[in-house]
């Protein structure tokens, strides 16, 4: 399983950003509907499905 940071949530479709306690910026995943805290270091299976849609449009742009 990878491990990422949740501000790369921010480029995930599953990934909302909760800005309305300054102090305590939330990241909810409604893939695990799971609630983290903004900085923390998460489980994603999610960026590896990502990083392979990256590569195939690449691959088919060319």
């Amino acid at each position: 399983m990878n491990m990422i940071l949740t501000s790369e949530c921010e480029q995930c479709t599953y990934g909302i950003i909760d800005e309305s306690n300054k102090a305590r910026i939330k990241v909810k995943c409604n893939l695990k509907n799971k609630e983290y805290h903004y900085g923390q270091c998460i489980p994603c299976e999610n960026k590896r499905k990502r990083k392979e849609e990256e590569k195939f449009e690449e691959s088919s742009a060319v």
